[in-house]
């Protein structure tokens, strides 16, 4: 499944934001996409966006409220990521 992907810093630590259908901003659904998600960002946090016609509607281990409201989509950079292939390889070291 492919889906485009940023990373967000409201308040200065940095956050995924990854744009969903809406099936998957729900309790249960989202929990499998958040786990493929996470493969590829293994060290951030990370929040499911759907775009709904009367707005957003998001999915998240944590407070998403506050975090929505400060979301800009049309000035945020996105990149799409395919969660169906496995994540590559990264050398990086984790920042902990």
């Amino acid at each position: 499944m492919l889906i485009q992907v940023t990373e967000f810093a409201p308040h200065g630590s940095p956050i995924v934001v990854a744009i969903v259908d809406s099936a998957y901003t729900v309790k249960g659904a989202a929990e499998p996409v958040l786990k493929k998600v996470a493969e590829h960002f293994p060290a951030l946090p990370i929040m499911l966006v759907s775009i709904e016609a009367n707005g957003f509607r998001a999915y998240a281990p944590f407070q998403t409220g506050e975090l929505l409201a400060l979301l800009q989509l049309e000035r945020l950079r996105f990149r799409e990521i395919d969660i169906s292939l496995p994540a590559p390889d990264d050398d990086e070291p984790l920042p902990f």
